[in-house]
């Protein structure tokens, strides 16, 4: 089984998300802009802040979920 990658524990703040959010559909946003406009390397880098930011998005709600997910779960016997 794969290691879980490595996560900074402010990484699960709604503050987090609520920027990774905004700035995914901000540089979605550029990226149809710059495409419309034919500035082809100006649309790669919104297309590749976008990358960056749904996987900064992803990554940190799935992280808050685990921690929700282990802080129900119930105390095992030897615990």
């Amino acid at each position: 089984m794969a290691t879980a990658p490595f996560r900074p524990p402010w990484f699960e703040h709604r503050g987090v998300q609520v920027l990774a959010a905004g700035a995914l559909l901000y540089n979605l946003v550029q990226a149809v802009l710059h495409l419309v406009g034919a500035e082809w390397g100006e649309a790669f880098l919104s297309c590749a802040w976008s990358v960056l930011f749904g996987y900064v998005l992803i990554e940190s709600l799935r992280f808050r979920q685990q921690q929700d997910a282990a802080r129900d779960e119930p105390a095992g016997p030897g615990d």
